[in-house]
């Protein structure tokens, strides 16, 4: 018997090449699904577009659909991205802007695709009031929006409420939900005229936590 027989034998044969792994793919509709749930987390959806060049597109069109904005500086931030990328500018059609110090425009008029947008307020101490020139702007650069909500919001009066909703004249679906005014009375009338011949709502859903005489 030779030494080589007397040495202990391997439990499993060696191989001369290592073992190929497979790697296992998903399937695009799930990896979609997924970013899709991430809709409303920005911080998510931004990490996805930087670590995965296969679901940048997604994650960068889940990203830009609806947009959420609660101070001024992201305001004019997100203004800069999208003159960098107006490419995307396409993509947004909803809005939501929490707090009552700053207004949509200049944003409105590079977003020509926006069909939805919402304002939201913090109750009794958010006052919503805006510059007559402020309303001219989004007036001229809202055209596009079918769907307003405003919610959570104070008004001084009767008519300064007309006056925000005249900035959005081809509105057709319109939600106002807790809202106060300071001030009881009826509205102008002249602008009451004018906002009548202008709107043609489809939908109004309205909710007050105050009633007040108009």
């Amino acid at each position: 018997m030779s030494l080589k027989d007397d040495l202990p034998k391997p439990l499993h044969p060696l191989s001369s090449s290592p073992p190929i792994m497979q790697s296992l793919t998903l399937p695009v509709e799930v990896v979609e699904g997924v970013v899709d749930c991430c809709s409303g987390d920005a911080t998510t959806l931004l990490a996805f577009s930087l670590t995965c060049r296969d679901i940048h597109p997604r994650s960068i069109l889940v990203l830009y659909t609806h947009v959420e904005l609660e101070d001024r500086d992201q305001l004019f931030d997100f203004c800069d991205a999208l003159k960098a990328k107006p490419e995307r500018q396409p993509i947004v059609q909803s809005l939501l802007i929490y707090g009552e110090d700053f207004a949509p425009y200049p944003l409105l008029s590079m977003l020509p695709a926006l069909r939805h947008i919402k304002f939201e307020g913090g109750g009794e101490q958010s006052i919503l009031q805006w510059y007559p020139s402020t309303l001219l702007c989004c007036r001229r650069s809202g055209s596009s929006i079918r769907n307003l909500t405003i919610r959570d919001y104070t008004f001084s009066t009767c008519t300064a409420f007309l006056r925000i909703l005249s900035a959005f004249p081809t509105i057709e679906n319109l939600a106002c939900m807790s809202l106060y005014v300071e001030k009881k009375g009826e509205a102008n009338p002249l602008v009451q005229k004018s906002l009548s011949r202008q709107l043609r709502l489809r939908t109004l859903n309205v909710s007050v936590s105050t009633v007040v005489s108009v």
